[in-house]
Order: structure tokens, then C-alpha cells, then sequence
């Protein structure tokens, strides 16, 4: 199963996608710990990515450049100081911490790194909202 979440993620088209932003979902803590990206794909399609069962979220995001924030690079590894980490303060609550993976986006347009360590991610359709632009527009 690890290497199939790995393998599903390394495949979406990531280099030249864009973010157009970030939700955290905490409605029911430690039930219910979401992280949700919609993205643009190059080809013009929007999902939004949601990483379920989250243990971790690190961000550095750099802001007044007026630009697209579209992505280098992402990768899922299981092999991470911060899933270690994760696993390490865990322990202390039980359970079975062994199917976790960082998820490391990178983007080009700001410099900024996002990293996640959950149990998994889901592709969902974006969500709709009146004042989300037209697929292939720019928003800035």
C-alpha cells in the first residue's frame, strides 16, 4: 500500500501545476486532521488534494510577489526525518505509526516548501465558489 500512495502521487503532473490555496480542516481533532490543496494542473484541470489522517504540516511560504504560486517540484517519501519524528513523539500514544509518508511540495514562483506527513491523500473535485476564476486564467 505505501508504495501505491507513493507511486499515485509521484504520477500527477506537479511541475508547472499551481496552487491556488491551502485549507486546514480541524472540525474533529485527532478524528478528522485534513489538509487540503486545490490545485490547477497544467493541462487546466483542478482537483483539490486532500491528505488525510495529518500529523504534521510545515510551511514556509513567501508573499507579496505578484505571481501564480505554480509548483517545482513534489515528492512522497516514507523514508523522512520528519515522518521519524512523527513516529517518535507518537510512540509515546500507541499505535501503529508504520504507514506514514512526507509529502514535500516546492513551489517556483516564491521559493516556498510545503511538508506534510499523514497516513494518505485523496484527489476530490475543488470546491465550488462563486469568485473561483475560470481554468486557465490568472488570479493575480
Amino acid at each position: 500500500m505505501n508504495d501505491t500512495i507513493k507511486e499515485r502521487f509521484d504520477d500527477l503532473m506537479w511541475h508547472d501545476a499551481t496552487l491556488l490555496w491551502i485549507e486546514l480542516d480541524r472540525r474533529d481533532p485527532g478524528n478528522r486532521d485534513e489538509i487540503g490543496l486545490v490545485v490547477e494542473w497544467p493541462d487546466g484541470r483542478r482537483n483539490r488534494l486532500v491528505f488525510t489522517d495529518c500529523y504534521l504540516l510545515e510551511a514556509r511560504m513567501h508573499f507579496g510577489i505578484i505571481a501564480s504560486e505554480s509548483i517545482l517540484s513534489a515528492t512522497c517519501s516514507a523514508d523522512a526525518p520528519e515522518v521519524d519524528k512523527v513516529r517518535e513523539t507518537c510512540r509515546r500514544y500507541g499505535g501503529d505509526f508504520t504507514d506514514l509518508h512526507r509529502f514535500e511540495i516546492e513551489t517556483n514562483s516564491t521559493g516556498g516548501t510545503l511538508r506534510i506527513v499523514a497516513r494518505g491523500f485523496e484527489l476530490r473535485e475543488p470546491p465550488e465558489d462563486a469568485w473561483f476564476p475560470p481554468a486557465g486564467t490568472d488570479n493575480g
